[in-house]
């Protein structure tokens, strides 16, 4: 039996030093590791949000009428302009509601503060 122990250990020490003798001849040959691009995050959905934010184009979600609130502050919206922002995030399906943002973020208008928390649970729910 202890010829099988040390047969085992044997062959273990063989096969590690053959692999280790190579892998410092063939430095080269080590299994190669595709890096990410230096801009990418490795959340590849954040990623491709971001790309959308680096466009130029805006897309619109039928709510041009929400670009009369341009660059006003998101605490100072009145409860009728906070439902006319309710009505479109309730209306849009969850996998658009992260493009909507993206539309008003480069369309200067901010989401109601009240309103953030609640696209945040839709989107992530």
């Amino acid at each position: 039996m202890w010829y099988i122990v040390a047969a085992l250990i044997l062959l273990v020490a063989v096969v590690g030093t053959v692999t280790y003798i190579r892998k410092r001849r063939h430095p080269e040959e080590e299994d190669e590791i595709n890096a990410p691009d230096a801009e990418c995050c490795g959340a590849h959905a954040v990623c491709e949000k971001g790309l959308k934010k680096a466009e130029e184009k805006i897309e619109y979600f039928d709510d041009e009428d929400l670009d009369v609130f341009k660059s006003k502050a998101a605490d100072s919206y009145s409860d009728n302009e906070i439902e006319r922002f309710r009505d479109v995030l309730y209306t849009l399906p969850s996998n658009e509601i992260e493009d909507w943002l993206i539309s008003l973020e480069k369309r200067d208008i901010q989401l109601p503060l009240i309103l953030r928390q609640e696209a945040v649970e839709m989107i992530y729910g």
